[in-house]
């Protein structure tokens, strides 16, 4: 019997890439023992074995480029040979591979090291001795869901289609070979276990970072789904993941002298940077939460800060179409919350840097954050649209200034935005009770640290245009707002929960009152106020270093605004009618400048309404039954905005703007806030 006569026996007419590309195969009908479509793309060309049922779990060989002779000569193994050896588990095959089934069963054993703690776990030996019986953590096939693991998370995106317009169409997956699965190699699970990575702290350690990230880091970065915890069991659960939580709930806790967050943070990113964890969706998501550690300030270079992790972040964002309305995706509510996440980290990481942002909005069309991106949890779903809302507010006016002439372009548009934030606030956001004399509501955390951003906008927003000019009026009475919260902050030793970013706003409020030192009668109070923002920076400099380099400037500068005279008792009161509304809704509790301010104003003077309130759109936008309205004011039409009343609704509403890229100058990169000070120290005398 020939050799066709014997391949046709034990074939099914196609070779096995031919078989898993759906493609017809001649193998049967050449006369060599390669089919045409392998011979043109330079595979192995494999006869298929006829399997049954009982080995069906085995898979089948991979795609494997073809060695030249001189290659093989030169003693390189083949793919099957170099799994076998990477793994660590079993001894090299002196010869061939026996039959189909067992290089199955091998493949099957080596695609396992794609999931390092779960080799540990199989291995006792190759695992580092965990002390306190911690729970070693196991990452199989079967983590995640189906629908975000293997269906549409691990689908790249590719958009050329868009402009590469063609009448036929065309798949771009068509034809491609399959992806080989990842592989740890012997150095690789060295490193793992020297990095202790199936080390986990005990039980009662980890429901404590646990619940600290769900109750401090969550609210802010919602790209976690609690399914992925909760409905799994512990050796389930992504480690990638597990450290990423644990570092992002250390740096919100008391600390933990056994367990600093250091550990959580090296253990993560050498997960990270193995390619461990294989679900890109988890990947991004536990990336973003690496920006926690960020462990020295902008001044110096560093592979660990959050900027070096947002850009990465956004990277692998743009390979999945994060930047895409997911319409019709079954994981389309965390997508977008992932999405947003990072638009927020690119705008306070552009404004406390003074550098160039990553996200382009103008190239994205995913729709505002609504209870449906929640389940239906307004309250959730009411934070974080707003949290959005005044970061993008104060990203745009970071992009503003740093454009020099771009602040007085869209000055006008911006004020209307913050405006708009402020006057659709939800009733359980809001610092003041609507009664006269505007006493404060029920303390919120979340509320207040809304308002630190607010007030910061306010101050940035009204600095004077020449430097030299008086203080404005609007900038302290702003951070004089700062400073009352930042003080309640402290009397609840709350400052541990706040984030970096709050050492930008720190430092801005305390420019502002420095501008006050040289008036006789202010100078005592913006010296309360500095103290405050000083012991506040000092705390913070305790987990955030950014804040050291803050507290030494607002320091130098205040020795020497002291060593100047006096220009006068008080500075001129300019506060207009229309800028007194962004003040309204406010009383003078968080404020110590409100009073001597207040008493310099034109007592018969009446608050004009703004062109907003003068159309009705403010009206409509607390009307539950309003249709979506064209509010944009810049160039980005595609991503749309709006709060109906107090809930965040789905579907189409009016656009937030935003005023992106280009960028035509940027300052030096510096320390935190340093594009921002420069104007500031030439108006105290000095540049």
């Amino acid at each position: 019997m020939g050799t066709k006569e014997q391949r046709a026996r034990r074939t099914v007419k196609a070779c096995v890439i031919c078989h898993k590309k759906k493609v017809r195969c001649d193998i049967d009908e050449v006369s060599g023992d390669v089919c045409t479509p392998c011979t043109r793309d330079g595979y192995d060309c494999i006869p298929r074995e006829r399997k049954r049922k009982r080995f069906t779990f085995s898979p089948s060989p991979p795609a494997r480029r073809r060695v030249d002779s001189q290659a093989s000569t030169n003693g390189s193994l083949s793919e099957a040979s170099q799994v076998t050896c990477s793994a660590g588990l079993s001894k090299p095959h002196d010869g061939n591979v026996k039959s189909g089934n067992e290089l199955g069963r091998k493949l099957s054993d080596a695609t396992s090291l794609q999931h390092p703690s779960h080799v540990l776990d199989q291995h006792p030996d190759l695992a580092y001795p965990t002390p306190h019986n911690s729970v070693r953590s196991s990452m199989t096939e079967s983590t995640f869901p189906s629908s975000t693991s293997h269906t549409s998370t691990n689908v790249s995106y590719l958009g050329r289609l868009e402009y590469l317009r063609n009448d036929v169409p065309v798949n771009d997956d068509a034809g491609l070979p399959n992806k080989v699965p990842h592989r740890l190699s012997d150095t690789d699970l060295e490193i793992l276990q020297v990095q202790r990575v199936s080390e986990l702290p005990p039980r009662s350690v980890r429901e404590s970072l646990m619940d600290a990230f769900w109750t401090r880091c969550y609210p802010w970065t919602p790209v976690v789904e609690r399914s992925w915890i909760d409905d799994r069991i512990p050796n389930q659960v992504s480690l990638l993941l597990q450290h990423a939580i644990f570092l992002a709930g250390s740096r919100v806790s008391a600390p933990l002298p056994n367990y600093p967050p250091e550990d959580f943070y090296k253990r993560a990113r050498v997960l990270f940077w193995m390619g461990a964890e294989e679900n890109p969706i988890i990947t991004i998501a536990a990336a973003c939460l690496l920006h926690w550690w960020n462990p020295e300030g902008p001044e110096q270079v560093s592979l660990d800060t959050s900027s070096f992790w947002l850009r990465i972040c956004i990277g692998l964002a743009y390979q999945v179409g994060l930047h895409r309305e997911p319409n019709g995706k079954p994981d389309a509510g965390l997508r977008k919350r992932i999405w947003w996440s990072l638009v927020v980290r690119d705008c306070l990481i552009n404004a406390g840097h003074g550098r160039p942002r990553a996200i382009d909005l103008k190239l994205a069309d995913v729709s505002p954050i609504s209870v449906l991106d929640f389940e239906g949890m307004l309250d959730p779903a009411n934070l974080f649209s707003t949290y959005v809302g005044i970061s993008c507010i104060l990203g745009d006016l970071t992009q503003s200034y740093l454009r020099k002439h771009g602040l007085q372009e869209h000055k006008k548009s911006l004020e209307d935005r913050v405006f708009r934030w402020l006057k659709t606030l939800p009733n359980n956001l809001q610092l003041c009770r609507p009664v006269d004399g505007r006493p404060l509501k029920q303390y919120s955390f979340e509320a207040r640290q809304l308002h630190v951003q607010y007030f910061t906008v306010l101050i940035i927003l009204n600095r004077p245009s020449e430097p030299k000019n008086v203080p404005s009026t609007e900038s302290l009475l702003a951070s004089s707002f700062v400073a009352g919260i930042y003080e309640d902050f402290m009397a609840r030793d709350e400052l541990r929960y706040l984030g970096p970013i709050f050492t930008f706003y720190c430092l801005t409020a305390g420019m502002a009152q420095l501008s006050c030192y040289r008036y006789s009668g202010l100078v005592d109070i913006a010296e309360e106020n500095l103290v405050i923002m000083g012991r506040a920076l000092e705390e913070l400099g305790k987990r955030w270093p950014s804040a050291v380099g803050s507290l030494k400037h607002l320091m130098d500068v205040r020795e020497k605004v002291t060593q100047r005279p006096l220009l006068g008792h008080f500075p001129d009161v300019n506060l207009p009618n229309t800028t007194l509304q962004f003040f309204s809704d406010f009383g003078p509790d968080l404020c110590r400048m409100w009073g001597p301010i207040h008493q310099r104003l034109p007592q018969t003077s009446s608050i004009a309404p703004r062109e907003l309130e003068t159309a009705g759109i403010l009206q409509g936008l607390r009307a539950p039954a309003a249709q979506p309205l064209d509010l944009d004011l810049s160039s980005n039409s595609t991503a749309q905005h709006q709060m109906l009343g107090n809930q965040v609704v789905a579907g189409g509403g009016s656009l937030e703007p935003t005023l992106l890229q280009p960028q035509e100058w940027f300052g030096p990169y510096g320390g935190i806030g340093n594009w921002l000070m420069v104007d500031w120290d030439q108006g105290f005398g000095w540049s």
